[in-house]
């Protein structure tokens, strides 16, 4: 291990760690919430023009005179076959996130349509647009870019495989000092806390998904037990390796989520979903010009949405990219740039517009169906097509009415996803709440199907999805956390990637109890901020050095230590 990455990177996790268990969650959340706001205020644009800047960067890579360069010898041969390497960087990628906000972003914008656009633009199109624009080229831009550059100064020019490395171009030696330890731990940091992002929000969707099949209750400590639960499954992966843990969980995992994706398309209708397909790259195209651009300058209402959708995302996505850069690099080597850039911006984009028209064209045409029979049908009967819920009382104020006994009043009414995103669900009994983000997906697969078979199957095959991916990112991140923490080492011992698993969990847990989603967002947020200065300067360190191609190079030791000087 590196004798200051390692134990400033584990004093960091277990500080984050203490504070959250020890300062009271109220006064955190409030904290936590108010640094996510200002930096979003302040900062929003930079990471718009960043995110737009690495998509042009990104396509300029692929066609441009490097495009022919390999991730490695000149006669090295890819390690992985291409099918394999889509399921590993698409399983590492943002596999958590499309299952939690496969139903649930499509149905927000939808009821809340995002200021600023024409009136008139469809609501549903509208929605599916901007939904396909977080999850489509933007996000796999920075991912390619992030992992080409590590995979280039790794494995082309042999140097450590961490973030010091991409730097060396512009500050030169320093980087093998207290600079390069700096860059490191900072890196560290920004991937425990992406992750933890996507583990706290995957440990909701899986409780969601237990609740639905077995009636476990649903709450802030099931979850946390969860986490630790799933964490120890995925300790299992991690000392199975990548060989034989990571890859063999990652195409069972990707075939799976596949099968879900197709049991919902042919539920939804497969000449509808096909259709729908095309007409969403469409409107995804139509406004990628404007959204890539769009920072909210000139309207308080926009920046408001844009803070809590577009800049969460895009710093959702340079948190996570040391942990996706790292990993995808680490099983890309021996591809050209070209191949490389079109394999990981093209492919994953692709399978994440099939995804959402399968699971958010499906749910907003349910509803748009069900609206126009209850206009147009005297005889249609909601209640014989549609999954009944307990929906709150509300008195005139907004606030939930309770009965002398402690329950709660509620009506039980016939609801479609949209319809049930914007009610208070009350359980059966009648003494809680039920949190309608994590339960979306359940909700668009109960309406979908009349058999309870069909239901119960597509429930256990998307909660055990959300489990797999948990698993994947865990042991996935770890050993992206480990080669960082030791110097670069592409194959760090089995010992302190454990270490690192059971941090990612206990950060998870943390932030869930400091404040659920809220503290997740703005803990993303906040630690994205430094990495994307980071990342700029990466960026510019490697045209840099490709523009050198012909001049002597440094080559270093996995320790981070120069040798073999040839100025």
């Amino acid at each position: 291990m590196h004798p200051f990455v390692f134990p400033a990177g584990a004093l960091t996790v277990i500080s984050l760690v203490l504070v959250c268990f020890l300062v009271p969650a109220d006064d955190l959340q409030q904290t936590m919430t108010d640094i996510r706001d200002g930096i979003g205020r302040q900062f929003g644009w930079m990471y718009v023009g960043m995110m737009s800047g690495l998509l042009a960067f990104s396509a300029w890579l692929a066609f441009g005179p490097y495009r022919h360069v390999k991730l490695g010898r000149d006669d090295e041969s890819p390690e992985f076959n291409r099918l394999t390497w889509f399921a590993m960087l698409f399983s590492a990628g943002m596999g958590i996130g499309l299952l939690f906000y496969s139903v649930a972003e499509p149905t927000s914008h939808f009821q809340d349509p995002p200021p600023g656009f024409a009136d008139g633009l469809d609501p549903s199109r509208l929605a599916m647009a901007v939904t396909i624009f977080h999850w489509g080229l933007h996000p796999w831009a920075l991912y390619a870019v992030v992992a080409l550059a590590l995979a280039y100064f790794g494995f082309r020019l042999e140097m450590p495989l961490n973030f010091r490395s991409l730097l060396y171009p512009v500050f030169g030696d320093r980087v093998w000092g207290r600079l390069g330890d700096v860059v490191d731990t900072l890196a560290i940091i920004s991937t425990l806390v992406g992750v933890a992002t996507s583990l706290g929000i995957g440990a909701q969707q899986v409780n969601a998904g237990l609740t639905y099949l077995f009636g476990i209750p649903s709450g802030i400590g099931v979850q946390i037990l969860l986490i630790a639960l799933i964490t120890s499954v995925a300790t299992i992966s991690v000392v199975a390796g990548l060989h034989g843990g990571i890859r063999r969980l990652s195409e069972l995992n990707i075939g799976l989520a596949i099968l879900l994706m197709v049991i919902v398309a042919v539920g939804g209708g497969l000449t509808k979903f096909f259709g729908a397909s095309i007409e969403n790259v469409g409107a995804y195209l139509q406004i990628l010009p404007f959204n890539s651009f769009r920072t909210g300058a000139f309207s308080t209402e926009g920046q408001t949405w844009l803070n809590g959708w577009t800049v969460f995302f895009w710093a959702w996505w340079i948190a996570w990219s040391p942990f996706v850069g790292m990993f995808i690099a680490r099983v890309s080597r021996g591809r050209t740039i070209q191949e490389f850039i079109i394999g990981v911006l093209l492919v994953p984009t692709a399978v994440s517009i099939l995804w959402f028209t399968a699971f958010g064209t499906t749910t907003l045409r349910q509803h748009t169906d069900h609206i126009d029979r209850l206009e147009n049908d005297a005889a249609y009967d909601p209640a014989e097509t549609l999954p009944q819920y307990f929906v709150a009382d509300l008195d005139e104020s907004g606030e939930i009415v309770r009965l002398p006994s402690g329950e709660i009043k509620r009506t039980e009414r016939p609801l479609t996803a949209v319809q049930y995103r914007s009610e208070t669900i009350v359980t059966e009994d009648g003494r809680d709440t039920i949190a309608t983000l994590p339960t979306a997906l359940f909700t668009l697969l109960e309406g979908l199907f009349r058999s309870r078979v069909l239901v119960f199957l597509s429930v256990a095959v998307a909660t055990l999805c959300v489990i797999l991916f948990f698993i994947t990112s865990s042991d996935s991140a770890s050993l992206v956390i480990d080669i960082i923490a030791c110097g670069g080492n592409p194959n760090p011992p089995v010992g302190t990637r454990l270490f690192w698993a059971i941090s990612e969990g206990l950060v998870a847990a943390a932030l869930l109890l400091a404040g659920g989603l809220g503290a997740l967002q703005a803990a993303s947020i906040a630690a994205a901020l430094p990495l994307a200065i980071i990342l700029l300067f990466a960026c510019f360190g490697l045209v840099r050095s490709l523009s050198a191609l012909e001049k002597p190079i440094a080559r270093t030791s996995t320790s981070g230590e120069p040798h073999d000087r040839l100025d």
